[in-house]
């Protein structure tokens, strides 16, 4: 097996931006004339709330009357973006509407806990806001911690699906635990709700079902998704065409997908040389399926409808020199359960500075970020997967 490291040598490409927004209330402050008659007090008149900036696309897609505008449920306060540092870093926790170089507001530090190895490439949260921590090489152990995990607080369980080089994880609402690794391709162990394993195994639970994909071995992070279905979703590369399976989620079931999303209209592009990498998301608010493909000039984000099969055209696409994707990668992406947002870390490579964009829930074409942030000490250059906190 190669140093997981080698992997950052394989595409080098330019830099990315980023901005923020604030709102200050005013306060008024009256003092009490002497005189008999009182300087009357002026009625606070709001402030309007601007309407949306339109964003002008070169040929925007027409979304299908069938496919119902995303209406995002639900409100969560305290969504942080949480961002996965490849080269044993912690995992770092930001204000989704952070801007510029700032530092994470919270950190889940390597636990040092005996026969593991800490290598995060993949971050997700299950639906009781508990945190998965998927590392990388060797071992390639997960690691679970409990809501608002901080640098001291030790994980809840740990267990080992097969390995090595796992390196995306994803839960489904009934707690079934899925992994994405292997060297010889690579294939999606799924593991059942509460797995948890012992040092003396290394903390190996042995999966409920394994499924294959006809994949090589270029390591990516961010390939593994669920809906709200409860299947498992992986991005598949290949020489000729790459693709988006779907397979049935739970303890049964086959690695035969029950539809797939792959041909020259969908955008997703191929794994030749160079490379076309894949990385994914599904919001449960919207319903859709996110998919970052990261092509040199041409890199951007397409969404599918979450029922999309065969060559289905994207229902968004954000692409263009505005959106600060044209010459980078994209190793991570993440949806906003309350506002849509669509965040992306973008970077000149896989192990090169970056930042994370956000973009609004309906960008199309061209369309700039909303605001974008890197970390003040790290640039991120070992940023992989990225998740919302729920």
């Amino acid at each position: 097996m190669m140093p997981w490291r080698l992997w950052g040598t394989t595409t080098a490409i330019a830099g990315g931006l980023l901005l923020v927004l604030a709102n200050t209330a005013p306060s008024d402050a009256l003092s009490a004339a002497p005189a008999a008659a009182a300087t009357p007090t002026p009625t606070s008149i709001p402030t309007p709330t601007p309407s949306p900036t339109a964003v002008a696309t070169s040929s925007p897609t027409p979304i299908p009357s069938s496919t119902p505008t995303p209406t995002p449920t639900g409100t969560s306060p305290a969504e942080l973006v949480y961002v996965a540092n490849a080269d044993s870093g912690p995992v770092t926790a930001y204000s989704p509407g952070s801007s510029g170089a700032v530092t994470p507001v919270r950190t889940v530090s390597n636990p040092q806990n005996s026969n593991t190895v800490w290598i995060p490439w993949g971050v997700t949260f299950d639906n009781y806001g508990n945190l998965y921590v998927q590392t990388f090489l060797s071992d390639a152990t997960t690691f679970v911690f409990p809501p608002g995990a901080t640098a001291t607080t030790p994980p809840s369980r740990i267990f080992q699906a097969d390995a090595p080089d796992n390196r995306s994880v994803a839960i489904d609402a009934h707690g079934y635990e899925y992994v994405a690794g292997g060297q010889a391709g690579w294939t999606i162990a799924v593991e059942p709700p509460g797995a948890s394993g012992v040092p003396g195994s290394l903390y190996h639970v042995p999966p409920l079902r394994t499924i294959t994909l006809n994949d090589g071995f270029i390591p990516w992070p961010s390939i593994l998704t669920t809906d709200n279905q409860n299947e498992v979703i992986g991005a598949v590369t290949g020489t000729q065409a790459n693709a988006i399976e779907v397979f049935t989620g739970g303890a049964t079931g086959g690695s035969t997908p029950v539809r797939t999303i792959s041909g020259p209209a969908t955008g997703l592009g191929a794994c030749g040389s160079p490379c076309a990498e894949l990385s994914i998301a599904y919001s449960p608010s919207t319903g859709r399926i996110y998919v970052a493909v990261s092509d040199g000039a041409s890199t951007r984000i397409n969404v599918f409808a979450g029922n999309a099969s065969g060559d289905a055209q994207p229902i968004q696409t954000i692409e263009g020199p505005a959106t600060g994707l044209a010459g980078n990668v994209i190793t991570g992406l993440a949806v906003s359960r309350s506002t849509g947002t669509i965040y992306a870390m973008v970077k000149s490579s896989q192990f090169g500075a970056g930042q994370v964009n956000a973009y609004a829930s309906l960008a199309q074409g061209n369309a700039a970020p909303l605001h974008s942030f890197t970390d003040a000490g790290s640039a991120f250059t070992d940023a992989a997967g990225i998740a919302i906190s729920r």
